[in-house]
This record gives C-alpha cells, sequence and structure tokens, in this order.
C-alpha cells in the first residue's frame, strides 16, 4: 500500500471516529448501572440491598456533578427509607434535592421532592405540612408539572384526613382534570377513590360506588394490585352501607384473596374482619 492510500486510510478512520457520539465518561456508565442494579432489588422486596446500591450510585453522581443523577437517586433513598421506617434519613435526602444551590436541580425534581414531604406528613398525620408541602411541590411546578395531579391528591388527601370531605373532593375533582394524560391515569384513579371515600364518610355510599368502579377498571389495567385490594375494600364498604351485604361480602372476599396473594398479613385480617361483620 503507497503511503498516500495509508494516509487516506487513516483519515478515514479518524472520520469515522469522529462521527461516532461520545460515550459517557465511565463513572457516569457507573453511577447508571448502579441504579438500575438498585431499581432491581428494590423490585424484589431487597430494601436494604437497594438502599446500599443508590447509595453508591449517588456518591458517583455527586463527584461528577450530575443534577439530574443526584435527584434521581436522592429521590429513590428517600422512598426506600420512608418504606424502611427511617423518615428522618428519608427528609435528609430529599433535602439534598431541595436545598440544592450548586448544581441547578430541575423543578420538576423539587417538585417530585415537596410530594414525598408532604407524604411523610401525612403519614405522620400532619396535615397542615402535608398542604404546606403540597403547595410547595404546585409553585414548583409552575402550572404543569408531572406530578401536579399526584400534588393536588395529597391536597385532597389532607383534607379527607381532618374530615373535611367536601374538601376532599374539591381538591380531587382538580387532580383529576389535571391527570389527563397516560402517565396520569394512576393518579386519577387515585382522585377517584378519594372522591369515593370522602363520599362513603360522608354517608353518601351510593353515589361513591360508580366512582369505585372506575377507579377499579384503572387500577386493573394498571395492574395495581394494593390499589386494586383498596378499591374492593372502599366497594365492600359501599354496598354494605347500603344494605346489599351479598355484594359486600362479594368484595370482601376478593380483597382477602388479593391481600393473600401478597402476603399482606395486615389487609387479610382487615378484609376477613369485615367478612365477619356481614
Amino acid at each position: 500500500m503507497t503511503m498516500r492510500a495509508i494516509s487516506a486510510s487513516l483519515l478515514a478512520l479518524l472520520a469515522a471516529c469522529a462521527a461516532q457520539p461520545p460515550e459517557p465518561p465511565r463513572t457516569q456508565q457507573e453511577a447508571i448501572a448502579l441504579n438500575q442494579s438498585a431499581r432491581t432489588a428494590f423490585e424484589s422486596g431487597d430494601l436494604t440491598g437497594a438502599r446500599r446500591l443508590y447509595e453508591q450510585s449517588l456518591a458517583i453522581d455527586v463527584s461528577i456533578e450530575n443534577a439530574d443523577g443526584v435527584a434521581m437517586n436522592s429521590l429513590s433513598l428517600a422512598q426506600v427509607c420512608q418504606m424502611q421506617g427511617e423518615p428522618e434519613a428519608a427528609q435528609h435526602y430529599l433535602d439534598l434535592v431541595l436545598n440544592d444551590s450548586a448544581l441547578a436541580i430541575s423543578r420538576e425534581r423539587k417538585a417530585e421532592a415537596a410530594a414525598r414531604k408532604a407524604q411523610i406528613a401525612l403519614a405522620a398525620n400532619d396535615t397542615r405540612a402535608a398542604d404546606q408541602w403540597a403547595d410547595t411541590g404546585l409553585g414548583f411546578c409552575a402550572g404543569s408539572c408531572p406530578v401536579q395531579s399526584a400534588l393536588l391528591n395529597l391536597r385532597a388527601r389532607a383534607a379527607l384526613a381532618r374530615n373535611d370531605a367536601a374538601g376532599a373532593i374539591e381538591w380531587a375533582a382538580k387532580a383529576q382534570s389535571a391527570a389527563g394524560d397516560e402517565r396520569g391515569r394512576a393518579e386519577r384513579a387515585n382522585a377517584l377513590r378519594i372522591t369515593a371515600e370522602a363520599r362513603i364518610e360522608a354517608g353518601n355510599q351510593r353515589a361513591a360506588i360508580p366512582s369505585l368502579n372506575e377507579a377499579l377498571a384503572l387500577d386493573k389495567t394498571l395492574a395495581l394490585p394494593r390499589r386494586i385490594y383498596a378499591d374492593l375494600m372502599l366497594l365492600g364498604r359501599a354496598h354494605a352501607g347500603i344494605g346489599e351485604r351479598d355484594a359486600a361480602r362479594a368484595y370482601f372476599l376478593r380483597a382477602l384473596a388479593v391481600a393473600s396473594a401478597l402476603k399482606d398479613a395486615e389487609g387479610a385480617r382487615e378484609a376477613q374482619a369485615a367478612l365477619d361483620k356481614e
């Protein structure tokens, strides 16, 4: 091969290499791989393993100042810590997102963090703090964001916890309006369930049934067993409230089957206790 041909081949090779998109730094690839492994561990129920892997992924993202990676891992760690009964640790990770001033974490991620703060407040029965954090999240949404309907449902859930049925129904209606896209189906079902629960608490059981049937259909489409369980239990309560005991028993039996399949001992006890009353 002549020198000219060799030079031409080398130039062609260099051009081909230049045309390839640059690969992310190895450390970022490692962070992504660790995050994916953490998600797999979480979905299999291994919360301890998921937490360790998320922490490793977060450390890498912090070291390379990957803002979205920091936010995603922090939010995931907050969820794991909350499920492990460690709300203070969850708050720490949420504060990493909310108090960021250097990495420019997106407003949408901060809205997610505020939503998680509201959930923690609700779990502690602090409805005032839940309202405040939900409103903070809505402020980050600036009119529209993926968690807007979830934040509105949190306001509805807080109102329901205060026995404010009218307020719960009003906020849930806003959540339904905001849950218009495909991603919002789960929150639409959630809003329908809250609406139905508020109507049951207000003594209007018959009006709750259509909302629950719609929520159940959505939750079955989305294959969300814990929410299916909640729908079935509420349908049982609604039918029992209007004297339809056979229908109530049928729903409680279905709820018991779902809880047993999930190995949810507490849910199974609740469903069995409802059956024993009928």
